[in-house]
């Protein structure tokens, strides 16, 4: 039966590879795009989280208790494989990404990331994008397990599926906007099974072309998550919530092959628990984070990338907060 579950996790990804692969009568080319990055961080249990933390990601990412894991270097190698179809009613672009995490010595948080993506050009400088994210069995820390009888110390494993519709459309010269609704599923392991979590998100973003080589992001999301602890009150634990998030960017072209961009995150995750013996009753979590990234264009296939990024995250029933300091350099390749 474990050969039969782990098969069925690609068989989606297996059946777009052969969509991609496909030559019909109308098509264009094939885009590819790698990416590596060697990454130093001074907490691998915060570390993903905080890499995730971004618009085009998962931002609201599971609830994380256990911290201070220590520090590690952590390589991450992605590639993503794309193809342009010209059908009569306007250009379409099938996109599949593999993005994975490899720590030096804490290799139980490795772990892998699959996303596909189907994108539909209209006129008017307008598309709709179609977007499916996969995250299996990330690690998060051996926390208590309120299943068992005494609160044994167990690992804690989520995985994550979520897809997303977008509409995109140019409403000035210089300014686009994006609006987006998301529905997903949060699924641990047997011993956390009330913190399974149907989520969905309204978010609206925004980017405007300030002058030519300046540009500004802005976005909001609203997202609310059911978890299944409201109802089995017996585990004292329901992490249903309710998520502000906020972002804003500003990239800035000091020479023609060379880019800066600042950026600042913040979230707030209102939990709604009404379990009066679950200490997250009246709680809430609060996450801010910035980052300084400067890309360089070596040519027309290669950019560098060197960042450092700050993020620390509260909840309001802890005295202290985690914070996490995360610097890499890495390189993109386009064909």
């Amino acid at each position: 039966m474990k050969g039969i579950k782990l098969k069925s996790k690609y068989l989606l990804g297996y059946g777009l590879i052969l969509i991609l692969v496909w030559v019909g009568p109308a098509w264009a080319e094939w885009k590819f795009e790698g990416e590596t990055n060697v990454f130093y961080t001074d907490d691998v249990s915060i570390f993903s989280a905080s890499q995730r933390l971004s618009l085009k990601e998962d931002p609201t990412q599971p609830v994380i208790e256990v911290i201070d894991q220590g520090a590690d270097v952590v390589f991450e190698p992605a590639i993503s494989i794309g193809r342009l179809f010209q059908p009569s009613w306007g250009d379409m672009e099938l996109t599949l990404k593999a993005q994975g995490f490899i720590f030096g010595e804490h290799t139980e948080f490795n772990h892998g990331t699959y996303g596909i993506s189907a994108t539909q050009m209209f006129p008017a400088e307008a598309l709709l994008r179609f977007r499916y994210h996969f995250g299996p069995d990330l690690f998060l820390g051996n926390n208590r397990a309120k299943r068992t009888e005494e609160e044994l110390i167990e690992k804690e494993e989520v995985t994550t599926h979520f897809g997303t519709i977008e509409l995109e459309r140019d409403v000035f010269e210089n300014i686009m906007v994006r609006i987006l609704g998301r529905y997903g599923d949060r699924s641990y392991n047997k011993s956390f099974k009330q913190r399974d979590t149907h989520f969905w998100t309204l978010g609206t973003h925004a980017e405007w072309e300030i002058h030519p080589g300046i540009e500004f992001i802005i976005g909001y999301h609203y997202e609310r998550g059911l978890a299944d602890g409201r109802s089995q009150p017996q585990f004292e634990e329901d992490l249903s919530y309710f998520s502000n998030y906020l972002v804003a960017e500003l990239e800035v072209n000091v020479t023609p092959n060379t880019s800066i961009t600042f950026g600042f995150d913040f979230e707030q995750n209102t939990f709604t628990s009404d379990i009066s013996t679950d200490e997250h009753q009246n709680a809430n979590e609060k996450i801010f984070q910035g980052d300084i990234e400067l890309r360089h264009v070596i040519n027309d296939t290669i950019d560098f990338t060197m960042a450092y990024q700050r993020g620390q995250r509260k909840f309001n029933f802890e005295s202290s907060k985690a914070v996490v300091n995360t610097v890499w350099f890495g390189g993109k390749f386009h064909f």
